[in-house]
């Protein structure tokens, strides 16, 4: 008979305390048959040895695309001069566009693109990489596996062994040798293509698939778990362990499992919208800083967002009742817009469906918010989609008045009290100088 964790404690059982991770595998997935795979890399320590970020007034999108197999269609638009400006940022051909920024590749990065990657085609043929984009720290792929992999093979294997093929390069370029004056140098070789240009003449940073690629139809989420590999899955640091040197990445890596169509749309923008994303982060980084914490009423926040949206007298809370009939919820929602559109700040915890289409409204209208979440902000959070624009934008602030957590749960009724408590504590606010 199974115990609950309390109980287990009283009657003195070591409890493991759970290690939660987001490169935990997904335990009901088998990582050996076919499926399609958004997977990141990242380097140890964040050092950006990989290459540099390009902020120029136009240029190349920074993103490298290898063509899909023979047996798919390949859509490539004809490239375009005009460069589109993000919302919030300064025209003008003189201005840094992030719109047009890129990444140069250190000869590192070089190397790991023109080589290492083709390798894990050339080793397993039934594994293709069908995109991927190289970060100053990270790496991303969009991988597919067409077949299963051979007998005792898995998804983490393939990891490794192209993160222990970048260690090896790493390890090369930074081998100590002796000059003729007898003085120790690295081998770090000269720069070579940039990253600005693409794999190939045939393959075109913009490059994408067809509705007609069937990878979506191949999640492969029914297979069973029993010959999933485990969370830690074999790292690339392996040979350089034994060796006693470092490993170029750290231990890991993130895997997304495609499960349907619109998924591998929004993977390809997401790699290409990247050094876009950390364009804008450089330009404004107090706009993607997590602030532990700040005191609002009762409560200790942690904000990510446009802190300043706080100071702002003009706010208002959108909170739908229960209570509420439709007339009420249409009087009350064409006030809430009425205020935001007259520059108010809207401010949500969003639980309610009404008051979810509220804020979705907002959003597409450009008004600025307050956003009141359950979970907190993980390590290394940043927003995502259209909220990293509205934080880019200044018109956007997350608060959440509780730690981070990774259980799935459904939010309890007192929560969503306190969630509307904390609303109207912020609509209250006024700063403290």
């Amino acid at each position: 008979m199974s115990r609950s964790r309390e109980e287990a404690l009283s009657a003195g059982v070591k409890v493991r305390e759970t290690q939660h991770s987001m490169k935990r595998r997904k335990p009901w997935h088998n990582y050996r048959h076919k499926g399609t795979y958004m997977l990141t890399m990242v380097v140890e320590g964040r050092q950006p040895v990989l290459g540099k970020l390009i902020i120029p007034t136009g240029g190349p999108t920074g993103v490298a695309a290898i063509p899909p197999p023979a047996s798919f269609t390949a859509s490539v638009p004809a490239p375009s001069s005009a460069v589109p400006t993000p919302a919030g940022s300064p025209a003008g051909p003189s201005s840094a566009s992030p719109a047009a920024s890129y990444i140069e590749l250190t000869p590192l990065g070089t190397a790991i693109r023109d080589k290492e990657i083709q390798k894990i085609s050339a080793i397993y043929n039934m594994v293709k990489v069908w995109k991927f984009c190289i970060m100053p720290d990270h790496i991303h792929m969009i991988v597919r596996i067409t077949e299963d992999l051979p007998e005792g093979k898995h998804l983490g294997h393939i990891v490794a062994g192209f993160k222990g093929g970048c260690s090896r390069t790493w390890w090369r370029m930074t081998e100590p040798r002796t000059n003729a004056q007898g003085v120790e140098t690295a081998t770090t070789p000269a720069a070579t293509a940039p990253a600005a240009t693409t794999l190939t003449a045939t393959a075109p940073a913009a490059t994408t698939l067809t509705a007609t690629t069937p990878a979506a139809t191949a999640p492969a989420a029914t297979t069973p778990a029993a010959t999933a590999p485990a969370a830690t899955t074999p790292a690339a640091s392996a040979a350089g362990s034994a060796a006693g040197l470092p490993s170029l990445f750290e231990a890991g890596y993130n895997d997304l499992i495609l499960l349907d169509d619109g998924q591998l749309d929004n993977w390809k923008h997401y790699l290409d919208d990247n050094p876009r994303r950390l364009a804008i982060k450089r330009q404004h980084p107090d706009l993607f800083t997590t602030l532990n914490y700040a005191d609002i009423g009762e409560w200790h926040c942690q904000l990510v967002g446009n802190r300043f949206l706080l100071d702002i007298p003009q706010k208002v809370a959108v909170i739908v009742h229960g209570a509420y009939t439709d007339k009420d919820y249409a009087d009350y929602r064409e006030k809430w817009l009425a205020c935001g559109e007259a520059g108010s700040i809207l401010v949500s915890a969003a639980i309610a469906t009404r008051e979810k289409e509220v804020m979705r409204e907002a959003m597409n209208r450009g008004y600025r918010m307050i956003l009141v979440r359950e979970n907190g902000f993980p390590p290394l959070y940043k927003p995502s989609g259209e909220s990293f624009d509205a934080c880019s934008e200044g018109r956007l602030l997350q608060v959440s008045p509780w730690e981070y957590h990774m259980k799935r749960r459904i939010i309890s009724r007192e929560q969503c009290l306190k969630l509307n408590r904390l609303v109207e504590d912020i609509v209250a606010y006024v700063p403290v100088w």
